[in-house]
């Protein structure tokens, strides 16, 4: 190895501020160029595992036992977000601050350098890395079957388009500040000086059936190599009526990692279900004495429960048009607002987030077929409820706060990596069938212990198109995501078929079979 020829000398340097970061200016004719795609979700363990590759980078692999890459440290992260605060991709970006309110475009570039020879084509190569998580974790996908013959014209479920950062070799100063900030990366534990820029632009690339492949692997990337799904691509395949078979356009195997969703709902709902749970002897008195309306008390121990049939009548086809506040206990005096309007927050049919939503409260399209029992998703309002349909985690959350402002009930389903910021967002979650999603910091502990079961789990695609390169940085990034240290975040666990150890490992899988009980 590499490693035992660093001199102490460059060894103090690996700590230090990154001098020689991956600039635009050093990005060339020599640099190799790949997309990713899909779940937003896994997105800072995708970085994280990226990072993990770079020269210099320290990191803890899933022993513990913490590992340098050979040389000094020259990653940077770019985003689109402008906003200072947010320092990493993955996470909200304040719209005033940048250009997206989602920051669902980024870009990792380094010189790939590991110190055991783990990225294959990729070692000693300086490397771009976009990654894409708009729209849907089916977009993980949507490019290569559109490209397949399966356009828009033939399944209108089908995008033909996707953004993703501009070519960083063109953006020069664009992107705020010119010249990158030096910022700490946490990975698994260990600090890792990185290069960040901001408020960088975006690109839009159009597929079409029968797009011919760029030229080489240091070409403009013209679509993405694959990607991360929150679950496997038979389910979201049946629920946006795809032909395609995935054989036709790449593979997929499980990542073994589990990612939790929640129910959120906006103020006046939750204390509406405080109320009812007062009633009921669950919860003390005093939650909702202590609070209102506007503003519940949102303390653990006032938590109030919800039943996943009651989910399951609002966001039925069948059903929304005959639901209103009463569903919940509402009478015309509580809460104040318009106690018989419900706002559903639910997200787009490529959404890995509305997917999950299918399967655990409309069983679609695990029991798709005649006399099966499965549900048809309300997507258009009708009578007292008003469904909106957004593209992002954060057009939901947004829903759900203005559905608060409004003294409106509203509900909708979040991915468990999110954590409400009460000092803007207006919405909590509440226990599923009595099982709070919530009960620690990392958001995941009673899915971990098999009490909760609104989990599913993630899948890794590669595409039959993907260079060399794309293959070994899919798979040395799936290796990551099993590695304990590395996805030790919010939200997201790892299943026992891993094989490795830890408190973030769960006691049940499903297998990479969403419509299979978690054991």
């Amino acid at each position: 190895m590499k490693l035992n020829k660093i001199t102490l000398a460059l060894a103090v340097m690996v700590s230090a501020p990154a001098a020689f970061a991956l600039t635009p200016g050093q990005i060339d004719s020599t640099t190799i160029r790949l997309w990713l795609s899909g779940a937003s979700a896994p997105t800072a363990a995708v970085y994280k595992g990226v990072l993990s590759l770079c020269r210099g980078v320290q990191y803890k692999n899933s022993l513990g036992v913490t590992l340098t890459n050979p040389g000094v440290v020259d990653a940077h992260i770019y985003q689109e977000c402008g906003n200072t605060s947010s320092v990493l991709p993955g996470g909200s970006c304040s719209s005033s601050g940048g250009n997206n309110a989602s920051n669902d475009r980024m870009a990792y570039s380094c010189t790939v350098e590991t110190q055991d020879g783990r990225a294959g084509a990729l070692e000693g190569q300086k490397v771009v890395i976009y990654h894409t998580v708009e729209g849907g974790s089916f977009n993980y996908v949507t490019p290569h079957i559109a490209i397949a013959g399966e356009t828009n014209a033939v399944n209108p479920n089908v995008p033909l388009n996707l953004k993703r950062l501009s070519n960083l070799e063109t953006l020069g100063s664009a992107c705020a500040p010119g010249n990158g900030s030096q910022e700490n990366v946490d990975i698994s534990g260990l600090g890792n000086t990185v290069g960040v820029y901001r408020n960088c632009a975006t690109t839009t690339q159009t597929f079409t059936a029968g797009q011919a492949i760029r030229a080489d692997v240091f070409a403009a990337p013209d679509r993405p190599e694959g990607g991360f799904s929150d679950t496997e691509y038979a389910i979201n395949q049946q629920n946006l009526n795809v032909a395609t078979d995935i054989s036709a356009i790449g593979s997929e195997v499980s990542t073994n990692i589990g990612q939790a969703f929640g129910v959120g709902v906006s103020y006046p709902l939750y204390y509406q279900l405080q109320l009812n749970d007062v009633t009921a002897g669950v919860i003390a008195a005093t939650c909702t004495s202590s609070g209102t309306a506007v503003l519940p008390n949102l303390t653990a121990s006032c938590q109030p429960g919800f039943a996943a049939s009651k989910y399951t009548t609002i966001a039925s086809a069948d059903n929304i048009g005959s639901v209103d506040g009463k569903h919940f206990g509402a009478t015309s005096a509580t809460p104040p607002g318009t106690p018989s309007k419900i706002v559903l927050a639910r997200r787009a049919i490529t959404s890995g987030t509305q997917s999950a939503s299918n399967i655990r409260f409309l069983n679609k399209p695990c029991a798709t077929g005649t006399s099966q029992g499965a549900l048809n998703p309300a997507s258009v309002s009708a009578g007292n409820v008003t469904v909106l349909l957004g593209s992002s985690t954060g057009s939901v959350k947004t829903a759900l706060t203005n559905a608060s402002t409004a003294g409106q009930f509203g509900l909708g389903v979040v991915s468990m990596e999110n954590t409400p910021n009460t000092a803007t967002e207006k919405y909590a979650f509440v226990k599923l069938d009595g099982v709070s999603p919530n009960s620690d910091s990392f958001q995941r502990a009673n899915a971990i212990n098999g009490n909760y079961n609104f989990w599913y789990e993630l899948v890794a695609f590669t595409a039959t198109t993907a260079f060399p390169q794309g293959i070994d940085l899919i798979g040395s990034v799936n290796a990551s995501l099993g590695n304990p240290n590395i996805t030790n975040l919010k939200g997201l666990f790892i299943t026992p078929v891993a094989g490795v150890s830890g408190a973030n490992v769960s006691s049940s899988a499903r297998a990479g079979n969403s419509c299979a009980p978690a054991l």
